[in-house]
């Protein structure tokens, strides 16, 4: 199973670097320049707020949808059409619960109309996402990964499109989202297509009225009630900060424009900690239905994110001011690089989230994780509401390093007792000793020498693959099936 992951975690990369950069540096960030002041942070905002009750349309199905079809695979021609009947049903209800929830937010006019056409959005994503669950639970990784960035190739057309085609009168932040729903659409098609291929189940919607599907259908609808109540909190606790900063100041929309900048950085990044929880879910719960061993692939997955993630977040933090500048040549001030810097730093803790809220997820541990989450959001409403009024969006990204700290150190430690592992200083020094030597090696390069900022960050980048190397964090080769990974940091 390492040697699965690492293929396909080789490709998911491969493919989400060609595609997914040039989208949201290249066309959002294009948009966000050319958008008069504030008109992104509304769409921002707004996107955000959506993001809150997409549990809603969801309900935990495709987590849910993905442990079952792993552990089940015979069982799908069984279930799909009743679970897309709910998942029907369940979007209806989301776009519903959310415009009621916008009206009683104070939103109205360009704002209801911009936040209705983003809401189909979400539906059509959720939907994709849904449809590829079967695919990877399926155990069609390599497939999977090869369709997990076709939405952002057409929003690459489209969007560009827009961006670079039409006349410039013709850009705004409904035409920019229409032209993602159109991108949506086709991926959505697509992936439909792909899985009518491959399953040979027929996508039709069961008769509500049918006794015998009401009864599955309630079934579903209370098993998939757990992974639901995840998904909304952790929704919840990393969306409420833009949300809250538009609300809560009088010009809430500029400073969640400022906000929406450094947030763009860090949600590019998360790209791979969204690559590792698609490839380790199917797999994890695959191993143990098997009752196999998942501390090797569990510690191969934390050893590569680890490197990945730390890398990444000194490297934009250092060069935080540079990051801006490139991004935003007509906007860059103190006030949006020192945000991106302090934002970026909860790349660190969401990484090690993926990994232990996906091995968590698999073993059902759910409710547990739950308890958790709720009180992240009670410590991230807590922070935003005192930090926000005083620093802005510097407050913002504080409320969400803080959050995202305790998210982490707290599933990891429920992971730990759940399968009683334990580290020793023989474990934990290689990491230790890793981040420190990076965050030396930075300071040599960006404080003390005059180089270029492409050349610093171009050593800084072989620096930290040469220290990766060195301190054993990334794989030597590619391990056979089942074969526990050598120097692993996960022990009984």
């Amino acid at each position: 199973m390492q040697r699965e992951f690492l293929l396909n975690l080789l490709l998911l990369v491969l493919i989400n670097l060609l595609v997914k950069p040039l989208f949201i540096f290249g066309v959002e960030l294009g948009v966000q320049n050319r958008l008069p002041l504030g008109d992104y942070g509304l769409y921002f905002t707004l996107l955000n707020f959506a993001y809150l009750f997409q549990i809603i349309g969801d309900f935990g199905l495709q987590a849910f949808n993905n442990r079952h079809v792993s552990q089940h695979p015979h069982l799908v021609g069984k279930y799909l059409p009743v679970l897309l009947t709910l998942k029907v049903l369940l979007s209806a209800l989301y776009v519903l619960v959310a415009l009621v929830a916008a009206h009683w937010a104070g939103y109205e006019g360009r704002a209801v109309r911009l936040l209705l056409i983003l809401l189909g959005n979400q539906v059509l994503a959720q939907g994709i996402l849904f449809l590829r669950s079967n695919l990877s639970g399926l155990g069609h990784y390599r497939l999977d990964s090869a369709l997990s960035s076709l939405d952002k190739l057409l929003m690459l057309l489209t969007c560009g499109a827009l961006l670079w085609v039409a006349p410039p009168a013709y850009l705004s932040a409904e035409a920019f989202a229409w032209s993602q729903t159109l991108a949506l659409g086709l991926t959505l098609l697509v992936v439909g297509v792909v899985l009518r291929s491959k399953t040979h189940v027929p996508f039709r919607l069961p008769r509500l009225a049918s006794r015998r599907w009401r009864g599955t259908l309630a079934v579903l609808f209370r098993e998939s009630f757990p992974y639901a109540m995840v998904i909304l909190l952790m929704s919840a606790y990393t969306r409420l900060d833009a949300v809250l900063l538009e609300r809560l100041l009088p010009d809430g929309r500029y400073h969640a424009d400022v906000y929406a900048g450094a947030y763009r950085l860090l949600d590019a990044a998360n790209m791979l900690g969204y690559l590792f929880a698609s490839l380790l879910l199917p797999m994890f719960a695959r191993m143990l239905a098997r009752r196999e061993d998942v501390r090797p692939l569990a510690g191969l997955a934390f050893r590569l994110i680890w490197a990945g993630a730390v890398a990444l977040v000194l490297l934009v933090f250092l060069a935080r001011a540079d990051f801006i500048r490139w991004m935003m040549p007509e906007r860059a001030d103190a006030y949006r690089w020192e945000t991106l810097g302090l934002l970026m730093l909860a790349f660190v803790p969401i990484s090690a989230t993926h990994i232990f809220s996906t091995l968590l997820t698999a073993d059902g541990q759910l409710l547990r994780m739950s308890r958790f989450f709720a009180a992240a959001i009670a410590l991230d409403v807590a922070l935003d509401l005192w930090l926000i009024p005083r620093y802005q969006a510097l407050g913002a990204a504080g409320a969400a390093v803080c959050t995202q700290v305790f998210v982490a150190a707290s599933l990891i430690a429920l992971s730990f007792r759940r399968f009683g592992w334990r580290v020793s200083a023989r474990d934990a020094w290689p990491l230790l000793a890793y981040g420190a030597v990076l965050c030396v090696w930075g300071a040599l390069l960006f404080e003390m020498t005059g180089w270029p900022t492409w050349s610093k960050m171009a050593a800084f980048g072989a620096g930290a693959l040469v220290a990766a190397w060195l301190f054993q964090l990334l794989p030597n080769s590619f391990p056979a099936t089942g074969a526990h990974a050598r120097g692993d940091s996960l022990h009984q």
